[in-house]
């Protein structure tokens, strides 16, 4: 088996070094080389490897590549696209405006969520300026020119990764605010700019969002699946491997999270 010669493309979040801006063309790296990383902070290397294979597995990305107009969606989904760009502009803004806008709408879209603390100003400017190279989306009402939904999308040379997405909870739902900006990102990113794909990023180990399920059901987004490998801080996999066995009886939900990732690694569903 081949390996990566060198580490590139890994990037540091939420105590933990994820495979980022080279994933769809990566191989597998050694527990030396996750070390290199480790060296300094964080709790685990988490790699990826023979992407969009075929078959089934426990680990994958959700991705679109093609765009085929709002004529490939389903019937409903259509009328709620259009009603949604009737109602809302969707348009990329920049990086003042959204640094003025988004905070607010940020903390506001994570409300229904347990446990989200807010973001402080200072928080937002740091998020912001997480990822090398941004779009930023704010779609307005058109007639009272309130933010409605915003998306943070990190660039990169071959695709896009909508990293963050959200709504205010202000708009009646049933105007659907995030189903137009999904379909204007796609469009723009896919057809215009002729990325290779859109992502929504990898199975998500927390499941604390929806959001996946509905761009394969809504938007014709798929799964690309592929293997996963995770290398831990000695401590860190100690614990993993006393606590494993108990995976299913553990409730605290950041050791639940890092055990159903190390099921995914053995090729596991739980």
């Amino acid at each position: 088996m081949q390996y990566n010669e060198k580490l590139v493309g890994f990037a540091y979040y939420n105590n933990a070094w994820i495979l980022k801006s080279v994933f769809f063309k990566s191989l597998p790296i050694t527990k030396n080389q996750s070390k290199m990383l480790l060296r300094n902070k964080g709790l685990y290397v988490r790699n990826i490897f023979n992407w969009d294979r075929s078959d089934n597995k426990t680990y994958w990305y959700i991705i679109k590549d093609e765009f085929g107009g709002i004529e490939e969606l389903p019937t409903k989904v259509r009328n709620q696209v259009k009603k949604s760009l009737k109602t809302y502009d969707f348009r990329i803004v920049s990086y003042d405006e959204m640094l003025n806008k988004g905070c607010d709408l940020f903390n506001k879209s994570r409300a229904r969520f347990k446990n989200s603390d807010k973001f402080t100003q200072e928080q937002w400017i740091e998020r912001l300026n997480r990822d090398n190279k941004n779009d930023y989306w704010i779609g307005y009402d058109r007639e009272t020119g309130e933010p409605a939904s915003f998306a943070l999308n990190a660039i990169y040379d071959d695709y896009v990764d909508y990293c963050t997405m959200g709504i205010s909870p202000e708009f009646p739902n049933n105007t659907y605010p995030m189903y137009g900006l999904i379909f204007e990102m796609n469009r723009y990113y896919l057809e215009e700019r002729k990325a290779k794909f859109v992502c929504d990023g990898a199975r998500s180990i927390t499941g604390h969002s929806n959001i996946q399920q509905v761009l394969e059901d809504k938007f014709k987004f798929r799964k690309a699946y592929c293997d996963i490998q995770v290398f831990y801080k000695p401590i860190i996999g100690l614990a993993v491997k006393v606590l494993f066995p108990f995976r299913n009886l553990i409730r605290f939900s950041k050791v639940n999270a890092l055990l159903r990732q190390e099921a995914w690694t053995r090729g596991m569903e739980k």
